[in-house]
């Protein structure tokens, strides 16, 4: 058994990143007129605030969807209510985890629309399940959407900025 180097899509190795000389395997994503990919020296316009408990899986989602928007991170739900609610910083949406230690995602979005400031903030749902019961369960909390986890990263993209575009 040979082992190679990882290569990008167009055959050059992968950029190095950090002194530990871990070579970093993101998809080379290219842009997308439907996605509205903004320019490469333009600030992006579209905040997004990722409630995710796991450290690791946000930061994967984050690294991923920064490409086409500003994606801050909050792994505890209950910080994300409160910066919400502050509106010290203006969020265009909220992805959201269902299954979190504290509070679950249905939770987070019942408590969101309690509060006057973060009521008016677009909610996505996602599982690693897609039961009709947790669909429902979304619609009636009036989530915008309930997205899967094994959606394609640019799937995920696509449904947020159409999201964002109403």
């Amino acid at each position: 058994m040979s082992l190679r180097r990882p290569t990008s899509r167009s055959g050059a190795p992968p950029e190095r990143t950090g002194s530990s000389g871990i070579t970093a395997l993101r998809p080379q994503l290219h842009s997308d007129p439907v996605l509205g990919h903004p320019p490469p020296n333009d600030p992006r316009s579209r905040r997004i605030l990722l409630v995710e408990a796991d450290l690791a899986i946000a930061q994967l989602h984050q690294s991923m969807l920064e490409q086409w928007f500003d994606v801050a991170i909050e792994v505890n739900p209950l910080s994300a209510l409160t910066i919400l609610s502050s509106a010290k910083v203006v969020y265009d949406l909220v992805l959201c985890n269902v299954e979190m230690p504290e509070i679950s995602g249905f939770d987070f979005v019942r408590r969101m629309k309690l509060d006057s400031v973060a009521k008016r903030v677009p909610v996505v749902l996602f599982n690693g399940e897609e039961e009709t019961a947790h669909v429902i369960r979304a619609i009636q909390l009036g989530v915008r959407h309930y997205i899967p986890k094994t959606w394609p990263l640019a799937d995920l993209a696509r449904k947020i900025s159409a999201l964002l575009a109403r």
